[in-house]
């Protein structure tokens, strides 16, 4: 199962407490995977659509609740690009399905016609529970999620350039959230990136389950990171102390090779000695066989001056 999908299990477990918040959730959904047909006598037909048979009853029980409206399940095939079946809620005109949609700010008027808007209806997200609960409907009816194992990403897609609009506008009016959009073939899509905004995200939308496997990921994935970066450091470290050594030694044989070894002063010569008996060790390791002990800058110091009077030669 999907990261996305357990996600929208756990957000189809959550019923609105206050009716205005169970009316925002039920016009996200509805403004993201509703389709509005007309039937006989101009009448409407509403039928909200979700490959999830979770979310599907979610709607149905929220439906009875709000409107007193039992919607009729219909459950078909998926289009021929996926898997898994399509399942509908349809509410006819004996449902009121008109009157849902004008509650839900879907149907409007203008000049005494009745049109759909494209857009979210403002009045519905005057409290912050409300714009919590359209954002959870929004998300159960057109958003995905990526495994956090693959990638921090999270999207909307929406069927209007002005509904992205709105979509973006509704996501960044939360502290620190900073969604963009784009366009993919006919559509346009809201998405964020960055694990922090995603998980707050998760917090906002209720995902509390999901919001704990989604940190652990980031925690395992920061730590395997880290290991990585330092064992890069170190595998870096070692290869810079051993072409320094190989360097030093190619120094000190051509000094020998030249002038010879007792050309060198004797503290010179002292490091040279140690170094060509040890040519792996590391500056401070070579420092502790000196008699007497050396620190790693007194070390560098000879050594550096043995690199010169072999650049002499």
């Amino acid at each position: 199962m999907s990261f996305s999908l357990e996600t929208k299990n756990e957000l189809a477990r959550i019923k609105p407490e206050k009716k205005c918040c169970q009316l925002a959730e039920i016009a996200g959904f509805i403004r993201m995977g509703g389709t509005v047909r007309l039937s006989g006598g101009g009448k409407l037909t509403l039928i909200l659509s979700t490959e999830n048979p979770a979310v599907a009853r979610h709607y149905k029980t929220l439906l009875k609740e709000y409107f007193g409206a039992s919607a009729n399940l219909l459950v078909g095939h998926a289009n021929f690009q996926k898997k898994g079946h399509l399942y509908e809620l349809c509410l006819d005109e004996g449902m009121d399905a008109e009157q849902m949609l004008r509650e839900t700010g879907i149907l409007l008027v203008r000049e005494g016609c009745n049109y759909i808007g494209d857009g979210i209806y403002e009045e519905l997200l005057k409290t912050k529970c409300c714009r919590k609960s359209y954002l959870r409907g929004v998300f159960l009816g057109a958003g995905t999620l990526n495994d956090p194992e693959k990638g921090y990403h999270l999207e909307i897609v929406c069927s209007t350039e002005a509904l992205a609009a709105d979509v973006k506008k509704l996501f960044n009016g939360f502290v620190d959230i900073h969604a963009k959009t784009c366009k993919r073939k006919n559509h346009f899509v809201v998405y964020l990136k960055g694990s922090e905004q995603i998980t707050d995200i998760l917090n906002i939308l209720g995902a509390h389950g999901q919001l704990l496997k989604f940190e652990n990921v980031r925690i395992v994935k920061g730590i395997r990171n880290q290991t990585n970066r330092i064992s890069n450091c170190d595998n870096a470290n070692l290869d810079k102390a051993l072409r320094a050594a190989e360097k030093q030694i190619a120094d000190i044989r051509k000094i020998i090779g030249g002038r010879g070894m007792e050309s060198l002063p004797e503290k010179l010569r002292k490091v040279a000695a140690v170094r060509l008996e040890h040519p792996d060790v590391s500056l401070s390791e070579l420092g502790e066989m000196m008699k007497p002990p050396l620190n790693k800058s007194g070390v560098y110091r000879r050594l550096k001056k043995i690199e010169e009077t072999a650049d002499k030669l």
